[in-house]
C-alpha cells in the first residue's frame, strides 16, 4: 500500500510543479482559476507567493516519494497535505473568494484524499527509515 501511495505522491508533485509553473508564467491564474469569486484580492504577488508554496509543496512530496519510509518527511507531506485542504475549504466555505469550480474541487479532492490515504497507512510503517541503514528516525 506505501509504494503505491509513494507513487500516488509522486505524481501529484508533479501536478504541483505545473501549477507554480503557471502562477509564476501568468500573473492572473490564481484569479482566473481558483479566487473568481473575488478576483480582485487575487493579485499579482499573490500569484507569486501562491506559486513559491506550491513549489515548496512539490518539494516536500518529492522527497517524500523518494523516501517514503522516514518518518518525519512522512509528517510533513501529510501536514503539507491538510494545509492545502484547510486552505481551500476555507476560501470556499469561509471567505468566500473559491466557488466549488475544478480549481478548487480538483486541490479539496486531491489533498483530502491523500491525507486520508496516509492516515490509513501511518500505522503500517515500521519507522524505519530505508537511507539510514537501519537507525530509527
Amino acid at each position: 500500500m506505501l509504494q503505491w501511495l509513494r507513487a500516488w505522491v509522486g505524481v501529484v508533485a508533479v501536478m504541483a510543479l505545473g501549477s507554480a509553473a503557471q502562477c509564476f508564467l501568468n500573473a492572473q491564474y490564481p484569479q482566473q482559476r481558483i479566487y473568481i469569486l473575488q478576483p480582485s484580492e487575487a493579485t499579482p504577488l499573490l500569484s507569486r507567493m501562491f506559486g513559491v508554496w506550491t513549489l515548496l509543496a512539490a518539494v516536500v512530496r518529492f522527497a517524500f516519494a523518494a523516501n517514503p519510509y522516514n518518518k518525519s518527511l512522512f509528517v510533513v507531506t501529510f501536514l503539507s497535505f491538510l494545509l492545502a485542504f484547510g486552505h481551500f475549504a476555507s476560501e470556499v466555505f469561509i471567505y468566500g473568494t473559491a466557488d466549488l469550480s475544478f480549481g478548487s474541487i480538483a486541490p479539496l479532492l486531491v489533498s483530502g484524499i491523500s491525507a486520508l490515504w496516509m492516515s490509513f497507512v501511518w500505522p503500517l510503517l515500521d519507522g524505519s527509515d530505508s537511507t539510514a541503514k537501519g537507525k530509527r528516525n
